[in-house]
């Protein structure tokens, strides 16, 4: 996720940097000082979501912020600034939200799980298009022990690593299968799987608990393998929990 922050005022940028990392760890976050600086970085970059403060000096956020959608379409924006006046006008260019300083965190995280619902709903809908769209039943195939095996990708549940391999986990069903995690991750990224950790993929259909386990760590509890201990990567706790709107 691509970031960016917009603000003529450094300690501003410095805190909302800080604000949003507490939230998202993994985003990448662009800052700009002025209208001028933004736009430049508006070519190079396309964002998922843009914190605009209103009075740049060198141009009106709401200004920039219009050309901001008109060039990305489906970039989202927060408007950041210390004035309430501007509310109306922000909210006639659909801004995700509008947001005063100084900065409150909760409302950071808020306005930060808003923009997710709102991606994870249109993601969601993009996904049912698909399905409506598919006249066969979807499958993945898997080289296992010289054969070529065809599985029904919505009988996955669970995909870890082994010895040079990986194990498909498919209600009841396991396969070894000569292909790396990553390259199962890139075929299934579109099939409601997540990465929750370097060794485990898993269908988030399955999903049945997300519980604390030692040492401060989380793991999941997958439908027909609650035996089964899978640990989630501290990097992907906050996301996992945002897919479930927790």
């Amino acid at each position: 996720m691509k970031i960016a922050i917009v603000d003529d005022e450094r300690p501003s940028r410095s805190e909302l940097r800080h604000l949003i990392s507490d939230c998202f760890e993994e985003a990448e976050i662009f800052e700009a000082s002025s209208g001028e600086e933004a736009m430049e970085l508006f070519l190079k970059e396309e964002f998922d979501l843009i914190f605009m403060d209103i009075n740049l000096g060198d141009i009106d956020g709401t200004i920039l912020a219009a050309m901001a959608k008109k060039a990305h379409p489906k970039v989202e924006i927060v408007f950041a600034t210390a004035y309430n006046s501007y509310a109306e006008k922000a909210f006639d260019i659909d801004a995700l939200n509008y947001i005063l300083k100084p900065f409150d965190p909760k409302r950071i995280e808020q306005t930060l799980q808003r923009f997710m619902k709102k991606r994870n709903k249109a993601n969601l809908g993009k996904e049912t298009a698909k399905e409506e769209d598919k006249t066969a039943i979807s499958k993945i195939s898997i080289s296992s022990d010289k054969k070529m095996i065809l599985v029904d990708i919505s009988d996955i549940v669970y995909i870890e690593t082994g010895k040079r391999a990986c194990i498909v986990h498919a209600k009841g069903k396991s396969y070894t299968a000569v292909c790396s995690m990553n390259s199962f991750e890139e075929r299934l990224k579109e099939s409601g799987f997540f990465r929750i950790h370097k060794s485990y993929l898993i269908n988030l259909k399955y999903v049945i608990e997300i519980y604390p386990w030692f040492n401060n760590t989380t793991c999941v509890k997958m439908q027909g393998y609650e035996k089964e201990v899978l640990t989630v990567g501290r990097n992907q706790i906050k996301e996992l929990k945002q897919l479930f709107s927790m």
